[in-house]
């Protein structure tokens, strides 16, 4: 049996990400919409963690703007394109890792954190709670 990695990495070595919410209305009402939210809670100069960053689609958009990024993704082809897009940024730190062990990142050290992709792909209750406490610890 496939481990939640391997079934992740395999899904995303077929499918393309990177356009996902650009190619479809929905994929562009999913983006405005969740832009607007972000926007309620965090601004330039706030400290923002992505985790399941996929391609960098925010994380990137967010830099942009002016906030302080860091970028976890599990899957290492979608992290490279993320890194690919983020060239020149310099407020934008991404690394390889699971939503489930932010080992890398220190409690308390986000204004916001945000974890959408992790979501989806968490098969077990116990995962998704995991998930969770570490996003809400750093």
């Amino acid at each position: 049996m496939s481990t939640r990695e391997e079934i992740v990495t395999d899904f995303y070595g077929k499918y393309d990400e990177e356009t996902r919410l650009e190619r479809s209305r929905k994929g562009q009402l999913e983006y405005f919409t969740t832009m607007e939210y972000i926007h309620r809670y965090a601004g330039k100069g706030t400290k923002v963690l992505e985790v399941g960053a996929g391609t960098g689609r925010y994380s990137v958009a967010l830099a942009k703007e002016g906030m302080d990024v860091t970028a976890v993704e599990l899957t290492v082809s979608n992290l490279d394109i993320l890194r690919r897009n983020a060239e020149g940024l310099t407020n934008l730190t991404s690394y390889q890792g699971d939503a489930l062990r932010l080992d890398m990142l220190a409690d308390d050290e986000f204004d916001v954190t945000l974890v959408f992709g992790p979501m989806y792909h968490l098969f077990e209750g116990e995962d998704v709670d995991r998930a969770i406490d570490e996003a809400i610890r750093v």
